[in-house]
Order: C-alpha cells, then sequence, then structure tokens
C-alpha cells in the first residue's frame, strides 16, 4: 500500500498518466511483500496454534482476521491508488 500510494500520489501531483502495467505493478509489488510476510509469519503463527492447543475454529478465526482481513483491506486500497493516478478528469461529472 505505501508503495503504491507513494507512486500514484507523486503521478497525480505531476499529472502524468501512467500506462496500466506502470499503474499495476506496485499493485503487484505491494502483494508480494505481503505474501513474503505471510510466509515469515506463517511458522510462527503455526507453532503458537499448536502449542496453546487452539481448536481448529479459532485457528481459522485468528487466521481471518490476523490474515485475510488485513490482506484484503492493504490490495484494495492499493487498487484504488493505482486506478486514482490512471483516472483522467475530461469533464467527466462537470455540467455543460
Amino acid at each position: 500500500m505505501i508503495i503504491s500510494r507513494t507512486l500514484a500520489r507523486r503521478r497525480i501531483a505531476a499529472a502524468t498518466r501512467p500506462g496500466w502495467f506502470a499503474a499495476w505493478l506496485p499493485v503487484l509489488a505491494d502483494a508480494a511483500v505481503l505474501a513474503l510476510v505471510l510466509g515469515l509469519l506463517w511458522s510462527p503463527f503455526r507453532d503458537l496454534t499448536v502449542t496453546l492447543n487452539f481448536p481448529r475454529w479459532a485457528t481459522i478465526a485468528a487466521l481471518l482476521a490476523l490474515g485475510f482481513i488485513p490482506i484484503q483491506g492493504v490490495l484494495i486500497i492499493s487498487s484504488l491508488w493505482a486506478a486514482k493516478s490512471r483516472w483522467q478528469g475530461d469533464g467527466v461529472g462537470k455540467p455543460e
């Protein structure tokens, strides 16, 4: 989210419209960073759940609350910034 937001704000301030690949590459970079963080934290999380003898529903709820929801939030915000950096205001919404 930080990568795509920073680049999108810089592009919007400079009034440059990036191509499709240039706008969405930072979103892919954010997703790769999130996958790396999840991969690094997977083993400690699994060890903790086994050590504390979590029931299956608690493990699923923890994965949902600590993994899926934050990752989706970051990817949605990154996607919004990517779309915003490509947006052109060619009179859209202006009364004639």
